[in-house]
């Protein structure tokens, strides 16, 4: 009997077909695992950025001032907000349809990420980096810290800019095989800035794949050319762009540390104290990736503790040790080329984390803020089996097997976070349950017991995120916001609402009594669409101009403020306090667009024809600039016509 041999190139092509294979079967098992996750709520940032997007079938000139006109981050964003408004003008599923792109545009990158490990093990010539590629990329596809961002439909944009870098590196790798090759044409690097490029315009901190991309040459290629020599343009290039990077960066720092520390004015911690708080947060990250902790994941984090120096708490002096361990560590492992790799990964994440973990006045914790970074974990996992591999060949299988079981029982938990997620009722209570100190967690309770008719217990969470939100790093409500929040809750439960009550507003902290712009828009949508009879509007807009409308007023509230209750008083009629409103939002935010036009709207109203007169003409002066968006000009031409 004949033996069946198999030739080197067959069984390449077989090994390469069965991981394809596998690829195609994970994203599938990702697709089934995700999918219940579109039946999922609206959340957050989703009303304010996604949800606006008014119906563009019937007025498609509308879409380029979606496009161009966010203003979520420095760049504007266009590439993600033109994503959402295709969706709006070719789906038009509502938040459902907007899950539905957010879970293919995940599996999508989780086929990026096996391609992108797949390139670099090939590279290190590592048995069994087929095999390798596709189970650290269903590590990263499967685990259940991703699905804050993937059923978050907002954070599309954290995931477009990861597709882009992605690709960016990608595109990064052939470019360099070609150099290998003797295939020197530089018309092949030019993918790789067009797709940084493109990222940056989805989300800024796209910024990142530049050193990433430095740090990848420096770590795991080492200027690699023909037949193994170093390329020497390419080292001297590459260390010196570091250094560069490395020190405008410094310099940036040490020369605008004060105007860095002037942007926390309104942020309830300090530029310091932020940087304090990210040494614990970012080993929080780190843990929740290696040993997930499903109970306390999700959307509501902000009652993270804040750490007000070295020692309070003391888990922050452990951390910052903790990190200047492993730069030790890392530093030693230099030595080694098998270290570089695995360096290369926890650099990747750190990096990850540069910008929106460091000196930019955000909210403290967010799980989305892992989606890019998080691919440098696994790959600094998969620097360890790479060195084990090469020097033991024998155990490769056994953790090859070991990695597929990672998968599978990460699969199971984030099928459960999925199921969490789908629902509204299980989603409140689990990050109730998660974070009971938590004031966002607490008012979605509120507001959820509101609408079920039980006052009491909406009013019993309403206090408790009132109390917590005093001792948070986020959130911090002023009493004039926990009384309208109650007031919002008696009309989403249909209770009476005394005028004494409304009397009360402002009593306890007449300086400055709101601060939370979401709460009092979200009372006067309710008096503005008169979904609230149990309460006298006109008395409610009386008591709240005894407030506002006095001289000293810059200290008084924030623009949008203003603006809102200037809303109020267009719904009554009462176009005299709009205006005194809309002109206190504009000494604060000056010749701003949407102010100008509500001011042209009130002094139209009240026939102050020379108000309104100068207000066209500083419009119009806009206009001319370009800086008005289609349908401001839409509504300019309006009362041009009249």
């Amino acid at each position: 009997m004949t033996q069946l041999r198999i030739s080197p190139t067959e069984r390449f092509r077989l090994s390469t077909v069965g991981a394809l294979l596998c690829t195609v079967i994970l994203l599938l098992i990702g697709l089934w695992i995700y999918w219940p996750g579109i039946h999922g709520p609206e959340l957050l940032d989703d009303r304010s950025s996604v949800l606006v997007i008014d119906d563009l079938k019937g007025r498609p000139e509308l879409a380029f001032d979606y496009i161009f006109g966010d203003r979520s981050g420095t760049l504007g964003r266009s590439v993600s907000m033109a994503s959402f408004v295709l969706e709006k003008m070719y789906l038009d599923e509502g938040i459902s349809g907007g899950k539905k792109v957010n879970i293919v545009l995940h599996l999508l990158n989780g086929a990026l990420v096996i391609w992108l490990f797949w390139l670099l093990f090939r590279f290190l010539d590592i048995p069994g980096y087929r095999a390798l590629a596709v189970l650290l990329g269903g590590v990263w596809l499967l685990h259940p810290l991703l699905v804050s961002t993937v059923l978050y439909v907002v954070q599309r944009m954290a995931m477009l800019a990861t597709f882009f870098m992605l690709l960016g590196s990608i595109s990064y790798l052939y470019w360099r095989f070609g150099l290998i090759k003797g295939k020197v044409g530089w018309w092949r690097f030019l993918p790789v800035p067009a797709f940084l490029v493109i990222a940056l315009l989805a989300k800024e901190n796209a910024i990142v794949l530049i050193p990433v991309l430095l740090l990848m040459e420096a770590l795991w290629l080492q200027f690699a050319g023909r037949n193994g020599e170093v390329i020497p343009w390419l080292r001297k290039l590459t260390y010196g762009l570091i250094a560069t990077g490395f020190v405008a960066l410094a310099g940036i720092l040490l020369l605008r540390w004060d105007q860095l520390a002037a942007r926390f004015r309104n942020r309830a911690f300090t530029l310091e104290e932020r940087l304090f708080t990210q040494a614990r947060i970012v080993w929080d990250y780190v843990i929740q990736w290696c040993h997930p902790q499903v109970a306390r994941m999700g959307l509501y984090q902000d009652d993270v503790v804040l750490s007000r120096g070295l020692l309070e708490p003391m888990s922050t002096l452990y951390a910052i040790l903790a990190w200047l361990l492993l730069i030790a560590v890392c530093a030693a492992l230099l030595r080694w080329q098998a270290g570089r790799w695995v360096v290369f990964g926890i650099a990747w994440f750190l990096l990850g984390h540069s910008v929106e973990s460091t000196v930019i006045p955000l909210e403290l914790y967010f799980e989305h803020r892992n989606y890019y970074p998080a691919i440098g974990l696994v790959l600094a996992l998969g620097g360890v089996f790479a060195t084990v591999v090469r020097k033991w060949p024998e155990p490769r299988t056994p953790l090859l097997v070991c990695l597929g079981l990672c998968v599978f029982l990460l699969s199971f938990q984030t099928s459960s976070q999925v199921q969490v997620w789908s629902n509204r009722s299980l989603l409140l209570l689990s990050q109730l349950n998660g974070h009971p100190r938590s004031a966002r967690a607490n008012i979605d309770m509120a507001t959820e017991m509101a609408r079920l008719g039980e006052i009491e217990a909406a009013f019993e969470y309403s206090k408790r995120a009132f109390e917590a939100s005093a001792n948070a790093a986020g959130l911090q409500e002023r009493s004039g916001d926990y009384q309208i929040r109650n007031l919002a809750l008696s009309c989403f439960a249909n209770k009476p609402i005394s005028d004494a009550t409304i009397d009360e507003l402002g009593r306890d902290d007449p300086g400055r009594p709101l601060s939370s712009v979401t709460t009092l828009l979200t009372m006067v949508r309710l008096l503005q669409d008169n979904r609230c009879p149990q309460i006298d509007r006109v008395h409610f807009a009386d008591r709240v101009a005894e407030i506002f409308l006095v001289e000293d007023f810059q200290a008084k509230a924030s623009p949008n403020i203003y603006s809102n209750l200037a809303v109020l008083e267009n719904a009554l009629q009462r176009y005299d306090n709009a205006l005194a409103y809309i002109e206190r939002f504009l000494a604060l935010s000056p010749n701003n667009t949407r102010g100008l036009l509500m001011k042209l709207h009130f002094a139209t109203a009240l026939g102050k024809v020379e108000t309104a007169q100068a207000v066209i003409a500083a419009l119009q002066q806009k206009d001319q600039q370009g800086k008005l968006t289609v349908a401001q000009q839409q509504t300019l031409a309006l009362y041009l016509e009249n």
